[in-house]
């Protein structure tokens, strides 16, 4: 990262960016009068509710509620952060970003880590140009028969490693990088004799991106059929630790998989590269893979960036059941350390014993991969199912040693109703014991299952914004609901038909709107300059993201029937002859509280003010009838 965006950048990205080409990539759109229409991106519908309003640069979803600018589209829809957006955008149209001024270690860890960077780009494009070349033959063929064609190499940017000694370090050092940032990159060690030698030889190589899509390291696979001399090399040899590759925190594939995890809202993670490479081709393209090492806390840290559920697909062993116990652990930690607040639900993916994701995609099919992820058992069933397959249920001693084991692991589960629901079905059922004793057990070891606790529940969806006044906020459920849409339109006109609006807007305060978020949209209206502002400016107004969402939604909103300067007119002065009418019936409330002789001033000039409301009603009323707009 280069530093702060200068904030000018940002917006005058915002402003000259088509949004309806970037949205365009990932849904079909078709003109709707001043917007466009399509399937919203973000959850799953037959009917269009999805819009696109280029001219103020926002899309705004009445299904599901998304709603934003181009910025928030591309954070949702690839899981980025904000400035991971504006430079997503930026490379997409050609803009050339600027930076603010850096401090000068800033300059020099920036420079160092650009300076890394390019030289693991450097010894990419070598890899890359290696496997199509005569020498990479051997991993071209291994990929043929693990059924993965060119495509799939282009996709994850495959490449091949020359069985030499030294072919990519002399490669890199002829183009003038200096054997320092080999070794500081881990693609060279220093050999006995004070040279270079490569790290990675005779191997099939595949690229670690970090999620901004920077090259950071490597993995390798040797190839059958290769004579790698006298020694034995490993199967999968990875980069070691640098600067840029630290493989507790790196997840392989994330920059190919991140859009597909963020529709799914579920991450797929394997242990195997060829696993990731295998699913995607089968249509799982949430799929990623730790790199020779377990699922730690950082890891899930990273994933919970873009998807609250996680399925893992360890391998079908001894060893898969191990790793998906570490990641709960990893799981366990992360929510500890957050005060419980970064929770993931985390399923496993029960492979039959001996397959990888690679081979059990390939004998059952898409579909039947699919039948499986969606039967992924939540973690603590799984593991309670195999420890309880491990142990001793045919003697007493063995029967309390694996309830004791299974209770330990309950405990650890936060969710009081699923505890109980899992002593049940899995530990009383699964030990062969009456589940009173086994709660019985539990009290003992101090795990509460009997006292009620709440359901945990994931976060509900937000009501769609069409089934909302005005996007939310109490106080409006007993209030007129005709007169609750009498304010829905006519900030409706203000929003899409400034133009329209009459000059009896600007008679018009707060208080003569009776919903609480009808007031708040028309208190942002006039806090950004009033009816006619740029809808942006009063976006940026409002007070919060479900008030910016209600503006959003009301700009797009389709008129019941066509608008013209009638309709608009006839709206407003509506809701101004309800307050001139108001006014006019306490005035006549006051009346019958004045005596003729002893309050006779008073008396006349109420009555001369009644006069002039009734005055003013009617003239609002009729121009109303003549307009046409009533019958």
């Amino acid at each position: 990262m280069a530093g702060r965006i200068v904030r000018d950048d940002v917006e005058t990205l915002r402003r000259q960016a088509d949004i309806v080409r970037v949205v365009g990539d990932y849904t079909t759109l078709k003109r709707a009068g001043r917007s466009f229409k399509g399937l919203c991106p973000f959850h799953t519908e037959r009917s269009p509710s999805f819009h696109v309003t280029p001219g103020d640069n926002f899309f705004h979803c009445f299904g599901c509620g998304a709603s934003g600018d181009l910025y928030d589209f591309l954070q949702r829809i690839e899981g980025l952060d904000f400035p991971e957006a504006v430079e997503s955008l930026a490379r997409r149209v050609g803009f050339t970003l600027r930076y603010e001024e850096l401090s000068a270690r800033d300059k020099q860890a920036l420079g160092q880590r650009t300076k890394l960077v390019d030289v693991t780009k450097a010894a990419l494009a070598f890899f890359r140009e290696q496997l199509y070349a005569d020498e990479g033959a051997v991993a071209r063929e291994y990929l043929k028969e693990r059924g993965f064609g060119r495509e799939d190499a282009e996709r994850f940017e495959l490449g091949y490693a020359p069985n030499a000694w030294d072919a990519l370090s002399l490669k890199l050092r002829d183009q003038g990088v200096r054997a320092e940032d080999l070794i500081a990159t881990g693609m060279s060690v220093k050999n006995d004799r004070g040279g270079l030698r490569d790290r990675f030889r005779g191997r099939l190589i595949f690229p670690i991106h970090d999620p901004g899509g920077d090259v950071i390291g490597f993995g390798g696979r040797i190839l059958p059929g290769l004579d790698y001399g006298d020694f034995e090399p490993p199967k999968y040899l990875n980069s070691a630790e640098t600067p840029l590759y630290k493989k507790t925190r790196v997840l392989y594939g994330v920059p190919q998989a991140r859009p597909d995890i963020v529709r799914a809202e579920t991450v797929l993670i394997c242990e195997g590269y060829t696993d990731v490479m295998a699913l995607h081709q089968a249509g799982f393209g949430n799929a990623v893979a730790t790199c020779g090492t377990a699922v730690g806390v950082d890891h899930l840290r990273s994933v919970a960036r873009y998807a609250e559920r996680v399925v893992f697909a360890f391998d079908g062993d001894a060893a898969g059941v191990k790793a998906a116990e570490r990641a709960w652990e990893a799981a366990v930690e992360l929510a500890d350390s957050a005060g419980g607040g970064a929770t993931l639900e985390l399923r496993v993916l029960s492979l039959p014993a001996g397959q990888d994701p690679a081979d059990a995609v390939r004998e059952v099919g898409a579909d039947g991969m699919r039948r499986m992820v969606d039967a992924a058992l939540p973690v603590v069933p799984f593991v309670l199912r195999h420890r309880l397959a491990d142990a001793d249920l045919t003697t007493e001693g063995g029967r309390t040693a694996a309830l004791r084991e299974a209770l330990a692991i309950l405990g650890r589960e936060p969710d009081p109703d699923l505890r109980r629901e899992w002593a049940r079905t899995e530990v009383a059922a699964g030990i062969g014991l009456a589940y009173d004793f086994v709660a019985r057990s539990a009290a003992r070891q101090g795990i509460e299952l009997d006292r009620h606790q709440g359901v945990a529940t994931p976060a509900t969806r937000r009501a769609p914004a069409a089934e909302r006044t005005g996007g939310g906020g109490g106080g409006g459920a007993n209030l007129d609901r005709a007169q609750v849409q009498r304010e829905r339109d006519v900030l409706r006109v203000a929003l899409q038909h400034p133009e329209l609006v009459p000059d009896e807007w600007y008679e018009l305060t707060e208080e003569d709107l009776s919903h609480p978020v009808a007031r708040a949209v028309f208190a942002t209206i006039q806090r950004a300059g009033g009816v006619g502002v740029d809808l942006p400016a009063i976006v940026d107004a409002a007070d919060d993201d479900d008030l910016r969402t209600t503006i959003r939604g009301l700009a797009v909103e389709e008129e019941p029937v066509p608008v013209d300067a009638e309709t608009a007119a006839w709206r407003v002065r509506t809701l101004v002859a309800q307050r001139v009418e108001a006014d006019a019936r306490a005035l006549r409330e006051k009346l019958q509280t004045l005596h003729h002789q002893r309050d006779h001033d008073e008396l006349i000039e109420v009555q001369r003010r009644l006069a002039t409301l009734e005055q003013r009603r009617r003239a609002l009323t009729t121009v109303v009838e003549d307009d046409g707009a009533v019958g």
